[in-house]
């Protein structure tokens, strides 16, 4: 972990270097920070001083920050909290920056995979364990709480659970005479020869990235996640294969969108398809991605006067596991260093799972994982639509808990470049799943001693 922090620590000192020691985080508005700086400096008589670091665009500082001045003015244990907001710049390299440096606010925001890189051992943020007086874990699931666990310890709490799933422009589809929604992939095989027969560039699903669809695919042909906790493998080059020959011999069908395709009317990156032209026209009928985009597809599509529905999840034939995958959208956690951890621990109770807090976060960061907060949400009239159908689905669906580093960029490009030689004919599948596994074996071996 040292090394892989250090390399992180080199690479956004040499960015300051050349910005001439500034930033290119996002600058808070000033009704956003200000409040912060004046709470904290104006206190409320305890002396007890703790700062909460996230990031975000200028609806969810103003949120965050109304919920700390309100935990500020109403809590009775004399605690004061300030802000640190940022953008979405260089946040993984301004953390390690941070985090290295040892001026990391004391109650602060994570991404999923920084987990594993600062916290791999179990030791790289504070034992939650101890704060179990304080914070009620209760309203957590029990299984997607580990997902905050690293060696054993339960390092952070996830904010929110994001859950792979299929959603489809239901009116694009009647467009189309096609009335009952596919449920399974033979139903996307039939529907997209209907639809491909009137507009043959059409696909009925698009998603950022194969892998998405490729992992789907194999966590339900063997029943087992991609990866363990200890960067150990479940799948083999043969089962690479298998997943890249379904994909596409899916795409050549048009049930999923070829990489040709994606290239040319989305992108080389893995990006959110919302304000896409193509899925916007329904050039793409779905899309395959986390609960967390549903919203803003529905927002898209509901200008153009289209309605987005969250389908049934399909299944391969033969299956092990009928479900799909998760993993947490962003992490609580708190410093390990922090000499005020129940004050800490009381301040994360406010804005997770008390009611006030709760209303006044509202749902700036996404779904909540907390079932106390989607009632309250729920109650207060900000959960409805599809994001409550996101929210049922959720509930319902059976669920692999994906890993800390899944979402590792070298998983990505393994599938990202050698799927694409395979759909131009430049290599075979055989090589295609052999070249995604030696990438993967090679990926996790320099995970395993980074973080060692």
């Amino acid at each position: 972990m040292k090394r892989q922090v250090a390399g992180f620590l080199a690479a956004a000192t040499a960015v300051s270097l050349l910005a001439g020691c500034s930033t290119t985080n996002e600058v808070p508005s000033a009704s956003t920070a200000g409040s912060g700086t004046q709470a904290a400096s104006a206190g409320n008589g305890s002396g007890v001083q703790l700062r909460f670091s996230w990031w975000g665009n200028d609806d969810r500082h103003q949120a965050t920050q109304k919920a700390i001045d309100s935990f500020n003015s109403t809590n009775t244990s004399g605690i004061t909290v300030s802000g640190e907001p940022s953008g979405f710049d260089n946040l993984q390299e301004t953390f390690a920056t941070r985090y290295v440096g040892g001026t990391n606010a004391e109650v602060m925001t994570l991404n999923f995979d920084w987990l594993a890189t600062f916290g791999s051992k179990g030791d790289g943020f504070l034992d939650l364990s101890t704060i179990k007086d304080t914070f009620d874990f209760s309203q957590y699931d029990e299984n997607f709480l580990k997902t905050g666990m690293m060696n054993g310890v339960q390092e952070a709490i996830p904010y929110g659970q994001n859950t792979m799933g299929f959603y489809l422009n239901k009116t694009a589809f009647e467009r189309y005479g096609i009335t009952e929604l596919p449920k399974t992939f033979e139903d996307y095989e039939k529907d997209a020869a209907i639809v491909t027969a009137k507009d043959p560039d059409n696909y009925l699903l698009v998603s950022p990235t194969i892998r998405f669809a490729a992992t789907y695919y194999l966590q339900q042909k063997t029943g087992k996640a991609e990866f363990n906790d200890d960067y150990t493998m479940n799948w083999t080059a043969e089962d690479y294969t298998d997943a890249v020959k379904w994909y596409k011999d899916m795409a050549d069908k048009h049930v999923f969108c070829s990489r040709e395709d994606y290239v040319e009317n989305v992108g080389n990156d893995p990006v959110s398809v919302a304000q896409n032209e193509k899925f916007l026209n329904a050039g793409y009928l779905g899309v395959m991605e986390w609960t967390g985009g549903v919203a803003s597809n529905e927002a898209t599509l509901k200008e153009k006067g289209d309605t987005l529905v969250i389908a049934e999840l399909p299944t391969i034939d033969g299956a092990k596991f009928k479900g799909t995958m998760a993993k947490p959208s962003l992490l609580m956690a708190i410093d390990k260093n922090c000499k005020n951890t129940k004050e800490a621990a009381e301040f994360l109770q406010y804005i997770l799972n008390d009611p006030e807090g709760v209303k006044i976060m509202g749902t700036k960061r996404g779904m909540v994982a907390s079932k106390a907060a989607q009632k309250t949400l729920e109650e207060d009239g900000q959960i409805t639509g599809i994001v409550k159908e996101a929210y049922d689905f959720t509930a319902k669906a059976d669920v692999i808990n994906e890993v800390a580093f899944f979402e590792s960029a070298d998983f990505n490009n393994a599938y990202q470049q050698n799927y694409e030689q395979f759909e131009y004919g430049q290599i075979s599948a055989e090589e295609c799943g052999q070249a995604i596994y030696d990438a993967n074996v090679s990926a996790l071996d320099s995970l395993k001693a980074q973080n060692q």
